[in-house]
């Protein structure tokens, strides 16, 4: 998810753990808490621009580093703060509840999460939230809007928090469910059309989960279109070649195998007009309506050099306001 969900997530659910015994305090420190996964955007700095992308998401988001470091972090705290209110047992849950609920709500998202390392590097995705979600953003907000207004003591606090968290688990569960049947859906149509395919990959465009963006894969190439919930309408938006063919002379390049797979084989790929070649990622959708420039991640590469990426990718949402009013009047189309 984005920083800001993990934030306002981290903080409602500090207000449940102990916001009773701590008042305001505990928004502050499980919004803290919430976020420490996400410094690895930090350390990813420090690596190669291909291994980065693996940084991000890996280790720092592992079950095994929360049960190492929590303990630890709930001790030191506990130390320097000098509250007799709260209990060793306080403080853990105060910092590891939060940092819980980041690990698992990114599991929601395509980008993955590596939340069994250092055992094992798979990367555990359900691929059924975008990464910005309006709709969760706009609940926990307004959870810690009226906690911040209410005294320590009004239960108004407690039924924010709970309410707000229980909106949240319903919701995350619920996208599983609608996953399943945009995929069951488009397998029907497939069969139907007796049309052949390899895989199929499917994820909500970014702020909403009412609109899906459906990659099905064949031998040569994919088939990109848009599924609205709204009206039950499916939209073609492309055929995109894999181009694979473009990549030979790469095979020497150790980081081109690092860097399909991090697409998981979900790739398209262009010549650049300066004779580099260009790789999108065809997992990501961002609001942009054109394919393949709407993918969020573009890997300009040059197999030529060692590092293959002369520059991290950054990725591109297209959250800007012509997208947005976009995506909204193609909700509640007829």
């Amino acid at each position: 998810m984005d920083s800001l969900t993990h934030i306002v997530l981290g903080a409602v659910v500090g207000e449940a753990a102990v916001g009773k015994k701590m008042g305001n305090k505990a928004l502050v420190y499980g919004a803290i808490a919430g976020s420490l996964p996400d410094f690895d955007v930090f350390v990813a700095r420090f690596f190669d621009p291909v291994d980065a992308l693996f940084v991000h998401r890996g280790f720092s988001h592992s079950l095994f580093l929360l049960v190492i470091l929590a303990p630890l972090a709930a001790y030191a705290v506990k130390h320097f703060s000098h509250n007799p209110r709260l209990t060793m047992l306080n403080w853990l849950a105060l910092i590891g509840l939060p940092w819980l609920s980041h690990i698992l709500v990114d599991i929601f998202n395509t980008y993955g999460t590596a939340i069994l390392e250092p055992f094992s590097h798979a990367r555990i995705s359900f691929d059924s939230v975008p990464i910005v979600d309006i709709f969760i953003l706009l609940v926990l907000a307004a959870a810690v809007v009226v906690i911040l207004l209410a005294k320590r003591k009004n239960v108004l606090r407690k039924m924010a928090a709970w309410a707000s968290l229980s909106l949240t688990i319903a919701y995350f569960g619920t996208s599983a469910i609608i996953k399943t049947c945009v995929d069951g859906e488009t397998r029907k149509s497939l069969i139907t059309k007796g049309a052949t395919y390899t895989r199929i990959h499917s994820t909500p465009l970014p702020l909403t989960n009412l609109i899906w963006m459906v990659v099905v894969e064949d031998s040569s190439g994919y088939t990109i279109s848009q599924k609205n919930l709204i009206n039950g309408k499916t939209t073609h938006k492309a055929y995109l070649a894999r181009n694979e063919g473009l990549l030979k002379g790469c095979e020497n390049n150790n980081n081109m195998g690092k860097l399909l797979n991090f697409t998981r084989g979900f790739y398209t790929v262009e010549k650049s007009s300066n004779e580099h070649l260009k790789i999108y990622d065809l997992r990501f959708s961002s609001l942009a309506g054109v394919y393949p420039q709407a993918f969020v991640f573009m890997f300009e590469v040059n197999c030529n050099d060692g590092k293959l990426l002369d520059h991290p990718a950054h990725p591109s949402r297209g959250i800007i306001p012509r997208n947005v009013k976009n995506l909204w009047n193609s909700l509640w189309q007829s």
